[in-house]
């Protein structure tokens, strides 16, 4: 039974109005609550994505914070084109912090500590009269450390989180296209829009103001990453809503993932409403018997 697919190739747009989501081949026009994930290959690409994404941010009014020794290399290559940068950096337009500083920083690497961390910088970045906190990291170091990588994918989904819902952080991850196929997964997974050429995301999983979305396909190979993910989404109050019109398919194991998910939420009182889901995802959920033990509320988007 684990090898059925339950599919729906009807569902790719959303009857709701969505944040802007998918793969991307060139650096997406500057927008409130960017996540991009930037999967480069060599010193050019690197330098172009930053920079284009910086000079977005300017055109915006954001504070640009730059973290990472190559996003910072990149900014004093280019730098030309966002201006005089010294300038920039002299008036507090323009931060350059190492990953350390970054990262290390707030103590062990965390999650938690990290949304401290850029809440603070966006805060301060508004009060100081900017729009907001636009943010370029190359955190290939963390995604290449077994022991952090984890964390990283958590973080990442929760920081999507704080920019979806937040008061004016946007932000692009960049990512060494040299990282194993095991990593890019990991942190791909988690952005709306993504830049992996020739390695694009099976699914995503992102915050659309107090929802969570999942778009894509889910099989037997993706349904344990899918439920890392959702294990991971921060849920506040007693309801939580779960867009499904982007997915593609599901087999059985990525629909038990979900379920295992909503039983999770069921124990805390959480109630599970899955929005716009494939009409072969409705029908199995009862023939599965997940409606024994992880009960849920089906609605379509009027």
């Amino acid at each position: 039974m684990t090898s059925a697919r339950l599919s729906h190739r009807g569902g790719s747009h959303y009857r709701e109005h969505m944040r802007v989501h998918g793969p991307v081949r060139e650096v997406p026009p500057p927008r409130a609550r960017d996540h991009v994930c930037w999967v480069f290959r060599g010193e050019e690409e690197l330098d172009a994505a930053v920079l284009a994404f910086a000079r977005g941010g300017l055109d915006r009014g954001e504070r640009l914070l730059g973290v990472g020794d190559r996003v910072v290399a990149a900014v004093r290559r280019g730098g030309a084109s966002l201006g005089d940068v010294a300038a920039l950096a002299a008036a507090g337009t323009l931060q350059l912090l190492s990953l350390e500083e970054a990262y290390a920083a707030t103590g062990a690497f965390s999650a938690e500590r990290q949304r401290a961390f850029y809440a603070r910088a966006t805060r301060d970045a508004r009060a100081e009269g900017y729009r907001g906190l636009r943010v370029l990291a190359d955190v290939s170091g963390l995604a290449e450390d077994p022991g952090a990588r984890a964390e990283l994918a958590r973080w990442e989904h929760v920081a999507d989180e704080y920019i979806a819902r937040g008061p004016g952080m946007s932000a692009m991850c960049l990512y060494d296209g040299d990282l194993t196929a095991a990593a890019l997964d990991a942190v791909t997974a988690v952005h709306p829009q993504v830049h992996a050429p020739g390695a694009p995301p099976a699914f995503q999983v992102f915050f659309d103001r107090h929802r969570v979305a999942l778009v894509g396909d889910v099989d037997l190979v993706g349904a344990e990453r899918l439920a890392r993910v959702l294990a991971t989404s921060p849920v506040e109050g007693g309801n939580c809503t779960l867009a499904l019109s982007g997915l593609g398919f599901a087999d059985v194991a990525g629909c038990r993932a979900i379920a295992r998910w909503v039983r999770t939420l069921a124990g805390t009182g959480v109630r599970v409403e899955l929005r716009d889901a494939p009409p072969l995802v409705r029908r199995a959920w009862p023939l599965l018997g997940f409606d024994r033990w992880a009960p849920v509320t089906f609605t379509t988007a009027v």
